[in-house]
């Protein structure tokens, strides 16, 4: 199982997108068969394959793996547990993608609230979190907070992973007050 999804998950970062669905497809089917539905590894199978097929756009496909993912996550693991946090953030986005920004609003709060408790503030899946509330806030039109929550992403990015980081690079390209 995790050969077949390092495998997916290594043609998806290769953006061989097509080539990847079979795999994490297979490697879902088998982690229900042998380990069950609340599995961590049968979760993170789910998270893939959801997170795929958001990137292919097909994301009414995706909605329901990402709902179970998160439920089963937050029954197994816990409402604080990284996979679960994964899960809130995956969720998300998808509703972000679907336009649904009053649905992904209260996720990614979750997760951010929960990351800062248990990660810090430095942590980069922390990092990532701020960014996801940030561009979410300043489609909803809330520029003072995605503008404040912009610049601890910058700058944390730049303290913990480095100017040079893809992550660092992404928040300082993609925010409209072009903080640097």
């Amino acid at each position: 199982l995790t050969s077949l999804s390092n495998l997916g998950l290594l043609l998806q970062d290769q953006g061989k997108l097509e080539e990847a669905g079979p795999l994490y497809r297979e490697a879902l089917q088998a982690g229900r068969e042998t380990l069950g539905d609340k599995h961590p590894d049968t979760l993170q199978s789910l998270n893939n394959l959801g997170n795929l097929l958001k990137a292919q756009g097909k994301l009414e496909e995706a909605a329901p793996l990402l709902r179970e993912a998160l439920q089963a996550s937050r029954e197994t693991l816990g409402d604080k547990h990284p996979s679960t946090l994964d899960s809130l953030n995956n969720l998300g986005e998808l509703l972000q993608n679907q336009g649904k920004l009053e649905e992904a609003a209260p996720l990614y709060r979750e997760a951010l609230q929960a990351q800062r408790e248990t990660l810090g503030d430095r942590h980069p899946n922390t990092l990532i979190s701020i960014w996801n509330l940030c561009t979410l806030l300043e489609q909803q039109g809330e520029e003072d907070e995605a503008k404040r929550l912009c610049r601890e992403a910058v700058d944390g990015a730049k303290e913990v992973l480095g100017a040079d980081h893809p992550h660092t690079l992404q928040f300082m390209r993609n925010n409209s007050w072009g903080i640097r």
